[in-house]
Parts: C-alpha cells; sequence; structure tokens
C-alpha cells in the first residue's frame, strides 16, 4: 500500500468526514462529545460534505470500561483486518472489520472518509494533543488552524512505521483527538467545552478550505510548524523480581508531560523512597535524538502495558496548503 498516495491532499476536497466517539469505552469526555453531535447533527453539518458521527465500542461504552475483551484501538492494522481468523478472534476484533467498512476500507486505495476525528480522553495532563501521521500534510494543516485558536494545541505525530493499528488510519487522513488529565468515566467541563469549539472550528476550516478550491484557488504557501516525533521508546515503572509495582512516577514528574526530560531527571520513587532517575544510555536512547520530552505520563490505561511513559524528541513539520 503506498499510503502517502493515499492521503487527503491539500489540492483535494473533503467530500466525508467521520467523527468518532467511545473507541475506548470509559473515556467518557469523548463519548459524551459524539453522542452530543449525534443529537444535534445540525451543528456538524456543513454545505460542502457530509459528516457522520457515531460510537465505535457501544459494549464497552455501556459496561464502562475502555475495551470488552481487547483494546480496539489496536486492531486495525492492514493485516489484521484483512485476516479473517484474526479478524474473529475477539467482539473488538469483530467490531474493527465493521468499522474498517463504514471509514474505509484499509486496503482500498480510495477510502471511504476523507477525514477521521477519533474522539478521546486520557487521564495525563496533554492537554489537547492531536495525534497524527508524520506524513499526513491535512492533518497537519488542521492542527495548525487549531493552534491559532487555542495555545494548548500540541501535534504529536505517531512513530515511522508505515502502518498503525488506530482508528484514525482506516480513513484518508485523521487524527487522535487526546484531551486530559480527565479520570474515567468523568466528563471535566473545561475540556469537554474545548474540544467541543476546536472540533466544530475544524470543520469550519474544512468547509473554507472546499470553498477556496470550488474557486478555483491555486495558489499555496509554505507553512512549518513544530511537532512533537514518537522515538518508539516506553520506559515502564520500577518492579519487583516477581514483577510486581515497586515505585511510581516521581512527583517531580508527575503532570509534567511535553516537559523535557534531562539526563539525570527525577524520573520514578520506589515505594521505600528510593529516587530512580532517568539516563539516555540506560533507556537505550539514540545519540541522534537531541532533547527528550516526555508524554503520557502515568496513563492509568498503561499500566497493564507496563508503560509509565513515552519519549519524543521534537522536530519541524513542513508542509503547503492553499493561501487563504
Amino acid at each position: 500500500m503506498d499510503w502517502k498516495k493515499r492521503r487527503t491532499l491539500p489540492s483535494a476536497e473533503v467530500r466525508r468526514v467521520a467523527i468518532v466517539g467511545g473507541t475506548h469505552g470509559n473515556e467518557t469526555n469523548g463519548v459524551h462529545l459524539a453522542k452530543f453531535f449525534m443529537r444535534n447533527s445540525g451543528l456538524v453539518t456543513r454545505p460542502s460534505f457530509q459528516t457522520e458521527v457515531f460510537i465505535s465500542n457501544e459494549a464497552a461504552v455501556a459496561q464502562n470500561t475502555r475495551y470488552v475483551e481487547e483494546d480496539l484501538n489496536r486492531c486495525y492494522l492492514l493485516a489484521d483486518l484483512t485476516d479473517e481468523k484474526k479478524a474473529s478472534e475477539s467482539k473488538e476484533r469483530k467490531r474493527a472489520t465493521e468499522v474498517d467498512a463504514k471509514l474505509g476500507p484499509k486496503k482500498s486505495p480510495e477510502p471511504r472518509c476523507d477525514l477521521v476525528i477519533d474522539l478521546h480522553n486520557t487521564t495525563a495532563a496533554t492537554d489537547v494533543a492531536l495525534l497524527m501521521a508524520p506524513d499526513d500534510d491535512f492533518a497537519h494543516e488542521l492542527g495548525y488552524h487549531l493552534q491559532s485558536l487555542d495555545d494548548g494545541v500540541r501535534i504529536v505525530n505517531w512513530n515511522t512505521q508505515d502502518d498503525w493499528s488506530l482508528c484514525p488510519s482506516v480513513g484518508r487522513s485523521g487524527m487522535t483527538f487526546e484531551v486530559g488529565p480527565c479520570p474515567w468515566g468523568c466528563i471535566v467541563p473545561e475540556l469537554f467545552e474545548r474540544s467541543k469549539k476546536l472540533v466544530l472550528a475544524l470543520l469550519d476550516y474544512v468547509e473554507k478550505h472546499n470553498a477556496r478550491i470550488a474557486a478555483g484557488s491555486s495558489a499555496f504557501e509554505s507553512v512549518t510548524i513544530p511537532v512533537y516525533r514518537s522515538i518508539g521508546i516506553s520506559i515502564d515503572y520500577p518492579r519487583c523480581e516477581d514483577g510486581e509495582l515497586d515505585g511510581m512516577v516521581h512527583p517531580e514528574l508527575q503532570g509534567k508531560d511535553f516537559g523535557e526530560l534531562k539526563e539525570g531527571s527525577q524520573l520514578f520513587m520506589t515505594f521505600a523512597g528510593a529516587d530512580k532517575r532517568f539516563y539516555r544510555d540506560e533507556h537505550k536512547v539514540p545519540n541522534d535524538k537531541g532533547a527528550i520530552f516526555t508524554l503520557f505520563i502515568n496513563e492509568a490505561a498503561y499500566y497493564e502495558k507496563k508503560v509509565a511513559l513515552m519519549l519524543f524528541d521534537k522536530g519541524e513539520k513542513t508542509f503547503k496548503k492553499i493561501k487563504g
């Protein structure tokens, strides 16, 4: 699959947008924002494109749990979606094939949806993080616009692998709309309202994008923005020999998502009170990486994945957009 050719191009009209909630059933800000849009469809309707809103893991929403049998947001690899045996292994695998048919399919160079917005929230202090594929220029353009409206918005690139197991990767372009900190099963009013405002502003921008194309606009400008880039490294908590937790995120690190992690920075505190510090060699950070930053610190869902935090570097993304 040539993923780059499959993308929504800056010069292409957007025909269909999907807003997805409930990929994780206990991420309640995203669930209820999607349900609000479903009840008030006029808010997300625009003249030049279709918008559809749905809940992707209704069974998990009903149980107020992240998933029922398996994390749905790890079920969207192309190889898994096209493997009939794999696709029937769990409730979430079966649901992933249904969502794939609705948004894609992923195997098609002409997927049904041009843009997928997947609404999430996290217990980590991310504020508003827009996670997207590194080669998705149109998603970066949208993120650039939302940054101009809210200085708490940061753009984050998934790692550089060819395919991803995440819901937005099924469409042409898309992003994981991640806000936090939000406790599981709760709505945080300020983040809910900001999310609603930003999603509606995103749809307005897509409408203007289509209007420029319809008017025959052909002048482009180059834009460069800062992005956080996954380096594919996560760090687990301190553990005992039997695998049980032996420590927690250090108080100096807690809540410091997107902060720089310097050599010797406090990382963990053991339950006995000993400090554990960050050293690049110990955590196999490549020598060619510059400053290192933290994300998803102490995310509740990642305890089972043995991830206390993820590491990112920071760079720039340049893309072209229609002027105006």
